[in-house]
């Protein structure tokens, strides 16, 4: 049933760019966006937890929840738990943190790694004139990079003003240098197929996801095709904004993983036809198709997780050239994935 299939698609629009991909991907299309006003403000938090002063730990902490007052509340509060309502008792606490030394060696880490994050800054700002240009409306979040002893690696909250502001553990993108099974063997999170994406290389990429996942909000309904189409447009809203990011990367797979996906559309799609997954609700039967994964049940070794959401995007992106005057706002606006799926009139080429 699965076998090898390559194929390319050139679509020529007046007012875009062509965007190179990388040389094993085909060039995509952007709108031009040079004259979008969108400045990011990237503020490093990693950098003023790290200058923490651990002899005067109730100074330290006044002036970082002054200067930034609901990333520090979060952070103390939620995201390393540290917080507590005696004071004498979070002071202890605090020096003890700022002084422990896997909290130091993970400091002076990520500092090394990450001395300088202006080509992070550069790709969040194109990416935001991007957004500004498919989504006016929306205003852009300031994004705070942190460490959380390898708890969190991308995160949407409320900062100051009500604004959206994205986190990013940057001890999450560490890099293949490092090993991450040496924090906790038993974790998944630090199976193979995850690390291999905690690098400098998809941080922005998992940051603007982040962006689109809350644009998009909850899948319409609990069955596969709801999910499916759901993934699809996170996918194909993700390859608008970020239209220089190559497939491997914006997909989380390997080269020969994409090339797979791409060249088995048609055996992906008839094995989920044949086993009448379309409608399907367990999630135990429909997740390792939906959701990061090591491969697909009952599919090839080679073929990776998130095969649905491959065939979602393509079911979208036939969607959107049948509608050619609908925006990407109208499209996360369209919560019908059965009427998605009916006018898509989505066929996977046949060999």
């Amino acid at each position: 049933m699965f076998s090898r299939l390559s194929y390319s698609i050139l679509i020529i629009l007046s007012s875009f760019l062509w965007i190179s991909c990388g040389n094993d991907e085909v060039k995509r299309i952007a709108p031009d966006v040079s004259g979008i006003e969108a400045k990011v403000d990237l503020v490093r938090y990693d950098k003023a937890l790290a200058a923490m002063d651990a002899t005067d730990p109730a100074s330290a902490y006044l002036k970082v929840l002054t200067q930034y007052p609901n990333m520090t509340d979060l952070y103390f509060k939620q995201l390393i738990r540290l917080h507590h309502s005696d004071h004498d008792t979070f002071n202890n606490r605090l020096a003890q943190f700022l002084t422990d030394d896997r909290i130091t060696v993970l400091s002076d880490t990520v500092a090394q790694i990450y001395a300088s994050a202006a080509d992070i800054e550069k790709d969040l700002q194109a990416a935001a004139k991007y957004l500004k240009h498919y989504f006016p409306e929306k205003e852009l979040p300031r994004f705070y990079t942190l460490f959380s002893e390898f708890s969190y690696q991308t995160f949407i909250f409320e900062d100051q003003e009500g604004k959206d502001a994205i986190g990013i553990g940057l001890d999450m993108f560490l890099g293949d240098d490092f090993d991450y099974k040496k924090i906790d063997p038993g974790n998944t999170a630090f199976s193979d197929y995850l690390t291999r994406t905690y690098n400098r290389e998809h941080l922005v990429k998992k940051a603007i996801e982040m962006i689109v996942v809350d644009l998009l909000g909850q899948a319409p309904g609990k069955r596969f095709v709801d999910k499916m189409i759901h993934q699809g447009k996170k996918q194909y809203i993700l390859e608008h904004l970020l239209p220089s990011e190559p497939d491997s990367i914006l997909w989380e797979y390997t080269a020969e993983q994409m090339d797979w996906v791409k060249a088995e559309e048609l055996e992906m799609w008839d094995f989920f036809l044949e086993q009448n997954l379309m409608y399907e609700t367990s999630h135990l039967k429909i997740a390792h198709y939906l959701e990061p994964a090591p491969s697909s049940k009952g599919m090839p070794e080679i073929a990776p997780g998130r095969t649905a959401a491959y065939i979602g995007y393509k079911m979208v992106k036939s969607f959107m050239s049948r509608n050619p005057d609908m925006s990407l706002r109208d499209l996360v606006a369209y919560k019908d994935s059965q009427k998605l799926m009916e006018q898509a009139k989505y066929k996977p080429p046949r060999k």
